[in-house]
């Protein structure tokens, strides 16, 4: 699914006859099913509860024990104070040298729709995380991950900023590793017991969708004459 999500966030031409908000829909459709298995306890609860009884066994056995320290490392790239200032610094960056605003609309439009989705999200929802006790009036839920969306948001918008105009082949090295990434820190914070695995993957959904509005919205807001290079462009 991460993989699947970060190629789908890529931006690209719509083919022919088909809407360029196809994508975004289907990925909507799939959160909104995580989201209604989650709130009527649906068949994917005992999902979630299989997998981390399968995922805490191996963590606790002398041979895995070690992965540890390195998945609480890698969930550090979903934190507020890690991610955002990341795309705050290359997006600031971005625009004194190509001397547009387009980076920074792009970086201010990202956070604040994950400002407006996942938190009123965790509040409204209010899932208790893996083996904690049920959320607080007003308190927020693990579900969606957080940590999950900002990662994949903040990281994959400063990616997709600094690669722009650049050759296909530079890209598809950045969305690989992206994808890498999203995978990666998704699977930590299960591994650390930190989320459920469908925490994770409403994240990826959300994130997806989220960068896919935002490279739209800033496109349309760019000014004239910012920095962009043509999609056709030989050799991109």
């Amino acid at each position: 699914m991460a993989g699947g999500a970060a190629a789908a966030l890529a931006p690209r031409r719509a083919p022919l006859g088909l809407s360029p908000w196809l994508v975004p829909g289907g990925l909507l459709l799939v959160l909104a099913f995580l989201t209604t298995n989650v709130l009527t306890h649906g068949p994917l609860i005992s999902l979630d509860q299989h997998i981390r009884g399968s995922v805490l066994a191996a963590a606790r056995s002398p041979d895995w024990r070690w992965l540890g320290a390195p998945a609480r490392s890698l969930t550090y790239l979903g934190t507020d104070f890690l991610a955002v200032p990341v795309l705050a610094v290359t997006a600031l960056a971005l625009a004194a040298r190509r001397h547009t605003v387009r980076p920074l609309i792009t970086a201010v439009a990202g956070v604040a729709l994950l400002l407006a989705t996942v938190i009123p999200a965790k509040i409204i929802i209010a899932r208790p995380g893996p083996g904690l006790p049920a959320v607080a009036r007003w308190g927020l839920g693990a579900f969606p991950s957080g940590h999950t969306s900002i990662a994949c948001v903040c990281l994959s918008l400063a990616v997709f900023l600094l690669v722009d105009g650049q050759p296909n082949r530079v890209r598809r090295v950045a969305l690989a590793a992206l994808a890498a990434v999203w995978l990666l820190v998704g699977a930590a914070l299960v591994w650390c017991d930190y989320h459920w695995f469908t925490d994770v993957v409403a994240g990826w959904a959300l994130s997806a969708i989220i960068v896919q509005v935002t490279l739209r919205v800033s496109r349309r807001k760019a000014v004239p004459g910012s920095h962009h290079q043509p999609e056709g462009r030989p050799g991109q």
